[in-house]
């Protein structure tokens, strides 16, 4: 219960890496505020969360509508007294998936939605209407979600890396900005995961060092960083991608 007594808002916490956050938190005493644009998928990890015990409820969020962010907020203040910990976890990964290509291929409309989706609602609006939410309840943690693009380089996804870049810098900035707020903010860097453990073993080839990822290892590390545990780490990037960014072999093309 190393979460017990706090109030977690977890963006794009219906599946994935961020369902399973919502479910760990849920386990270690949090009330959990679960959202996404996916009404019946949250609502489903809501009614998963209870069933074990866990409080939780979902809130409709889209991150690219300014609106819905500052609501959210609202909400969860409303719903459960306050805000302890916000995790930014949500991506644009229909935007991105169906933009793969070179630099100067991009429309600036195509840029425009990788960025909004990423930064600017997913970091920028949450931590401008989350910060003054979580220094009303006496501080609290700030958890990025970032990627393994944002320190390697990949064709093709230069306004993704572009974003991600931007919250791994924007981390440090927010982290000496709420000090005096008693207000913690960090970034984990993920590499490739995936949804199935039986999987894993797959890319050790492929330059990761012990395995491929699974939503949980994520979900563990941002259990410890909205923890009293971690009260002593501010404006780190946690690094979670099974040594893939470290493998100067595969990197080169040698492995």
């Amino acid at each position: 219960m190393r979460l017990e007594g706090k109030v977690a808002l977890i963006s794009g916490s219906t599946r994935g890496i961020g369902r399973s956050m919502a479910e760990m938190f849920a386990r270690e005493g949090a009330k959990v505020v679960v959202t996404g644009r996916t009404v019946d998928r949250g609502e489903k990890v809501v009614a998963g969360i209870k069933e074990r015990g866990g409080e939780a409820c979902f809130v409709e969020l889209d991150v690219t509508d300014e609106a819905s962010v500052r609501h959210v907020m609202d909400a969860t203040v409303e719903r459960y007294g306050k805000l302890d910990t916000l995790v930014n976890n949500a991506a644009p990964t229909d935007a991105v998936s169906t933009t793969v290509k070179p630099l100067t291929e991009y429309t600036t409309q195509e840029w425009d939605r990788i960025i909004l989706g990423a930064l600017t609602g997913n970091v920028f609006w949450a931590c401008k209407y989350g910060i003054p939410r979580i220094a009303a309840a006496g501080g609290g943690s700030i958890i990025n979600v970032s990627s393994g693009q944002s320190v390697v380089g990949l064709s093709g996804f230069s306004a993704y890396a572009a974003a991600k870049g931007g919250i791994n810098s924007l981390t440090r900035t927010l982290a000496v900005e709420t000090s005096p707020l008693n207000i913690t903010v960090n970034t984990i860097v993920v590499g490739r995961v995936i949804s199935h453990a039986k999987d894993t073993n797959v890319g050790v080839g492929g330059g990761h060092l012990t395995r491929l990822g699974i939503p949980n290892d994520i979900a563990y590390i941002a259990t410890w960083l909205a923890s009293d545990e971690s009260r002593f780490v501010t404006g780190s990037l946690v690094t979670a991608d099974g040594g893939f960014s470290i493998n100067g072999n595969a990197i080169a093309g040698i492995s």
